[in-house]
């Protein structure tokens, strides 16, 4: 399918052009719609293609929070990594558009009111033939509405918000501030909740447009605005001011506070400077709020991505249900639209439409998109699309990757690229932009949202999981019951129920399964594994981990995406203790920082693990440390050696041997676990990580928040990842 995107250059200015991506996949709680209509609003999008990324680059180096970031970043990654993730920050494909109306074509488990072949509008997803919706973000249309005119639903549901927010009663005397596009809808609106709607614009065309939809008076914009607007209402002031201007001069609130009256409102929708002239704010007490996108809702991860609604009695008017009322509005009429279109394009011609857009602002208001309609049925079931042609040999194994995020981007997608004996065949995500975007970067020959067509590619020779990691258990069983090999990124599973499901896949003759214990081929772990190895009796061994604070919203602590930090990172380290002492576990007493009421909350925890050889390991694992102090030290003691590894960038051994080892790079072997991975599928060497290693990892964690939250040792059955 067809779908626009900007594309940003790091020394010049952003470029809109029209790619070909997969198809989405509807799933669970979402809507997928055939895209019949989808509107330009000419401010939020202009301004975005208009912005120069040099601007932007100035503008970053001038924020010192954004400075120090990037110099931690530098000590932490080095140059090259660094480079590389600005890099991308300043070239990434950002889809455009925010509102549209087409024909529901698949409907997901959860949605209730639209069935497939109704007519839905939806909100926050760009211009593209085919669009995934959530079931908060789209609405069915009434029979009355044009879908032309139901492509206005986010914009609309914008101006809705702000007349809701600026709290007018019948007969109030309201000043709107920038007649464009979501001013033109605001002064519609206002008029339906029977205020006196004052515009002003600097545009003439746009007040006598205003005035034509019912606007009682208009003034060109300028310095004897608020005189003009008090000598229209006797002195008094405007009850309601309501700003849908944008521009980073104070001189549009100075005028909202000068023509409102005493105890006025004030409710800023566009982007404006709110330097605000204190004395009068205060001499006249007025308030002053912003009205936040399209309403309840909007940047609510709950809310708009698991389809959470709130309860009616306490939100009456939530996103969803003001994208209702909108449309509502423009069924009775109250609302008119057909006036506010400026112009039509084809969705081939949108790059002529953002063009005009830029170059002749004043001459657009309201840009809307078509679609073909016929086209559209014709591309419905293609979910993958050929990114480059592919030039492999035989030695290379033919690999399929599942999802790219930051960490795989940073780290596992260039290790994929830069390998010689593996080749990057298909690229599949959540999403048609990242499943196009990250197969061009990373040269993939396919990018694709359907899974399972890569499952059955006789092609493909092993499929790698870089998804979140609930579904990393899933995604693993699925791939392997297709015959296809697996690298699967930590953690394997993140209940013991996927663990069970796991353990009973595993078969000394199946496909290989290795799971993202990268640690293990650290250049600087070997010499510490051989050092052990020659020792005699138990060791002792204390794993400090600073591992910094997280977002309180960051995905790690979703209970519908992972499992917490202690799943998804503390088996890293019970994985590398385990290959250092060479023994199972099979106890652990644990004790966490405060109260742990769930697993996915559960940051600051100490743990001590009992292993069969009678060995013994401390695992401190801290998220309230500062960056600026090291994240890794692991100290071992065993039969007279003593062994310090520091952030994988130093190693000190004393005792039998003494040895000071350095590598600057901090390497963690991630690059070798690739090549062995490749080595390995191909039958080259055994593999050195399998299913055992993920579950004994797994169930090590949830023992040691079983033991966090009772308080108390608990016992670990090896029998749990054995094969009998």
């Amino acid at each position: 399918m067809k779908q626009l995107f900007m594309r940003k250059n790091p020394i010049s200015k952003a470029q809109v052009a029209t790619e070909e991506v997969p198809v989405p996949r509807c799933g669970r709680g979402s809507v997928l719609l055939g895209n019949a209509y989808s509107l330009i609003s000419a401010g939020t999008e202009s301004a975005a293609v208009k912005r120069n990324m040099k601007d932007m680059v100035v503008k970053a180096m001038t924020d010192p929070e954004l400075r120090e970031s990037v110099k931690d970043m530098l000590l932490k990654d080095g140059i090259r990594k660094t480079a590389d993730r600005v890099h991308y920050e300043t070239t990434k494909w950002t889809p455009l558009g925010y509102s549209g109306a087409g024909v529901a074509v698949e409907v997901g488990d959860d949605v209730e009111g639209i069935a497939v072949g109704d007519r839905v509008a939806y909100g926050g997803e760009g211009h593209a033939e085919f669009i995934r919706a959530g079931k908060n973000l789209c609405v069915k249309v009434p029979d009355g509405v044009r879908l032309d005119e139901a492509a206005f639903v986010a914009v609309g549901s914008i101006a809705l918000q702000a007349a809701r927010r600026a709290q007018v009663e019948v007969g109030d005397v309201v000043a709107v501030l920038g007649l464009g596009l979501v001013g033109q809808l605001v002064s519609q609106m206002l008029q339906a909740a029977g205020a006196r709607v004052i515009g002003s614009d600097m545009l003439r065309e746009r007040i006598e447009l205003a005035k034509s939809l019912g606007m009682e008076q208009g003034y060109q914009a300028g310095d004897s605005l608020p005189e003009q607007i008090r000598r229209y209402t006797d002195g008094i002031g405007a009850d309601r001011v309501v700003i849908c201007a944008s521009t980073s001069s104070s001189q549009v609130i100075e005028q909202a506070v000068a023509m409102a009256r005493d105890r006025a409102r004030i409710t800023v929708v566009g982007m404006v400077n709110l330097d605000v002239p204190c004395e009068d704010f205060y001499r006249k007490e007025l308030d002053l709020v912003t009205s936040r996108s399209y309403g309840p809702g909007r940047y609510d991860a709950q809310y708009e991505q698991h389809g959470v609604d709130y309860p009616i009695g306490y939100v009456r008017w939530t996103e969803k249900r003001n994208m209702e009322e909108f449309l509502r509005l423009v069924e009775v009429k109250k609302v008119r639209l057909q006036p506010l279109i400026s112009h039509r394009f084809e969705l081939d011609e949108a790059q002529g439409a953002f063009e005009l857009l830029t170059e002749k602002p004043n001459e657009c208001l309201a840009i809307v998109l078509r679609y073909d309609v016929d086209q559209q049925s014709r591309v419905y079931q293609v979910s993958t699309t050929q990114s480059r042609t592919l030039a492999t040999t035989k030695s290379q194994a033919q690999v399929a990757v599942v999802g790219c995020g930051a960490f795989a981007r940073q780290f596992h997608l260039p290790n994929i690229q830069k390998s010689r004996e593996m080749t990057l065949h298909t690229l599949v995500a959540s999403t048609a932009q990242s499943a196009k975007e990250m197969a061009v970067r990373y040269g993939a020959e396919h990018s694709s949202t359907d899974l399972s067509t890569t499952l059955a590619d006789p092609n493909v020779d092993a499929v790698m999981i870089f998804t979140r990691d609930h579904s990393h258990a899933p995604l693993t069983l699925d791939a392997l019951q297709a015959g296809k090999h697996v690298f699967c990124e930590k953690p394997l599973a993140t209940t013991e129920e996927d663990c069970q499901r796991l353990a009973e896949t595993l078969q000394a003759d199946g496909p290989l399964c290795m799971v993202g214990f990268n640690r293990r081929f650290a250049p600087l772990v070997r010499p510490m594994r051989q050092t052990l190895a020659d020792c005699s009796g138990p060791a002792v061994v204390h794993y400090r981990v600073n591992a910094g604070a997280l977002p309180h919203d960051h995905w790690t602590f979703d209970a519908k995406y992972a499992a917490g930090r202690v799943v998804g990172e503390v088996c890293h380290f019970i994985d590398l203790i385990y290959h250092l002492v060479d023994s199972e576990p099979v106890e652990v007493s644990a004790r966490s920082l405060g109260d742990c009421p769930s697993i996915e909350r559960m940051e600051d925890v100490t743990a001590t693990y009992r292993f069969a050889n009678g060995s013994v390991a401390t695992i401190l694992y801290a998220s309230c440390g500062h960056s600026s102090f090291p994240k890794e030290r692991v100290e071992v003691f065993c039969d007279g050696n003593a062994m310090a590894l520091d952030d994988f960038q130093s190693l000190t051994v004393r005792g039998r041997q003494r040895l000071d080892q350095r590598n600057r790079r901090g390497d963690k072997g991630h690059t070798a676990e690739m090549e062995h991975f490749a080595r390995a599928i191909r039958g080259q060497e055994p593999l050195a990580i399998d299913q055992r290693d993920g579950i004994r990892a797994a169930i090590c964690c949830l023992r040691l928040f079983e033991s966090a939250r009772q308080g108390e040792p608990i016992e670990i059955d090896p029998a749990l990842w054995s094969i009998e």
